[in-house]
C-alpha cells in the first residue's frame, strides 16, 4: 500500500510539473502574441496614413524594423525585381552588412530569394546550407554567414515585385511557421504600399 502511495506521489509530482511547464509556456505565447498585434497595428496605421507622395523607400524600411523584432533577428532584407535586366536587386538591407550589400544585383532565378521570386511561395529555412539552390557566394564575397532564413514574396495584384527575407533568428530553435506567417502579412502591406506608390501609366 505504502508503494501504490509512493507512485501516486510521483505521479501527482510529475503532473504539476508538467502542468507548470505548460502554463509557462502558454503564458509566452500568449505574450508574443500581444506582442505581434501590436505591432501589426502600428504598422497598419503607418501604412493607412501613406500617400504617394511620401517616399515608400522609408516605408518599406520600417516594414524591415518590424519584421526584424518580431520575428527576433538582426539582419534581413527587402530584395527587388528588376524587370528591365532580369535581376534581383538589394533594396533595403539590414544588420551587418548593411552599407556593403544595398544595391547588389545578382540573377533572379538564384539563390533562395530566387526561388521564391520565381515560384511566389513563401519558404523557411533553417539549414540554409542544407538545400542546393542556396547561393553561398554572396555570403562569401560580402563576409557574412548565414545559418536560416524566412523569406516571402511581395505580391500586388497578382504579381511579384520582390521577397522580403529576415536572416538567422536568435533563437536556437530556428524560425517558423508562425514566424512565416508574420513576415507574409507585412509582406503583404509593403507590396501593396509599393503597388501604390508606383506611377500608373498615364503618369509615366
Amino acid at each position: 500500500m505504502a508503494g501504490e502511495d509512493t507512485q501516486f506521489v510521483r505521479f501527482l509530482q510529475q503532473e504539476c510539473s508538467r502542468l507548470k511547464d505548460e502554463s509557462e509556456l502558454l503564458v509566452e505565447e500568449v505574450g508574443a502574441l500581444r506582442r505581434y498585434i501590436r505591432a501589426l497595428q502600428e504598422f497598419q496605421g503607418t501604412v493607412q496614413d501613406f500617400t504617394p507622395e511620401q517616399d515608400v523607400l522609408a516605408l518599406l524600411d520600417e516594414t524591415m524594423v518590424y519584421a526584424l523584432d518580431l520575428l527576433e533577428a538582426d539582419d534581413g532584407s527587402l530584395i527587388l525585381i528588376d524587370e528591365e535586366t532580369d535581376e534581383l536587386v538589394f533594396v533595403l538591407v539590414h544588420g551587418a552588412v548593411r552599407e556593403l550589400l544595398e544595391g547588389y544585383r545578382f540573377d533572379r532565378r538564384l539563390g533562395i530569394a530566387g526561388q521564391v521570386a520565381e515560384s511566389g511561395e513563401p519558404t523557411v529555412v533553417n539549414d540554409v546550407h542544407g538545400v542546393s539552390y542556396f547561393l553561398p557566394e554572396i555570403d562569401e564575397r560580402f563576409g557574412f554567414v548565414t545559418q536560416s532564413l524566412v523569406a516571402v514574396p511581395l505580391v500586388a495584384r497578382g504579381r511579384v515585385l520582390g521577397v522580403l527575407e529576415v536572416i538567422n533568428k536568435r533563437l536556437e530553435e530556428g524560425f517558423t511557421e508562425d514566424d512565416l506567417s508574420v513576415l507574409s502579412v507585412l509582406a503583404t502591406l509593403a507590396a501593396l504600399a509599393l503597388d501604390y506608390a508606383a506611377p500608373s501609366p498615364r503618369e509615366e
